[in-house]
């Protein structure tokens, strides 16, 4: 494992291949709910349910037939909720309605 050592500007210099690295950037704090306006997304969602274990990672799903609620499944075995950012975990099996944006 490389050692790295702190630069003035922010970024940091690998001590064993002298190579520097850009600073790391932060995104945009976040607002407040009020501050925030309403979007919605056109998108189609299949009609036949389709096996958690079938769905690839980083592809968005719902439990509903109509599409509400879209999920992210983020691994194996977790998604995540995207409207309230929830991460549960230890899904091994079920079924899912594949949610194409």
């Amino acid at each position: 494992m490389a050692q790295t050592e702190a630069a003035k500007d922010g970024s940091s210099i690998n001590s064993r291949r002298g190579r520097k690295r850009p600073p790391t950037k932060s995104l945009q704090s976040m607002s407040a709910v009020s501050d925030m306006t309403d979007c919605s997304y056109p998108g189609k969602c299949d009609d036949n349910a389709t096996e958690w274990s079938f769905l690839p990672v980083f592809a968005t799903f719902s439990l509903a037939p109509d599409g509400s609620f879209p999920k992210v499944k983020d691994s194996t075995s977790s998604f995540i909720d995207l409207r309230t950012g929830d991460h549960p975990t230890g899904i091994a099996n079920g079924r899912c309605y594949r949610v194409y944006l």
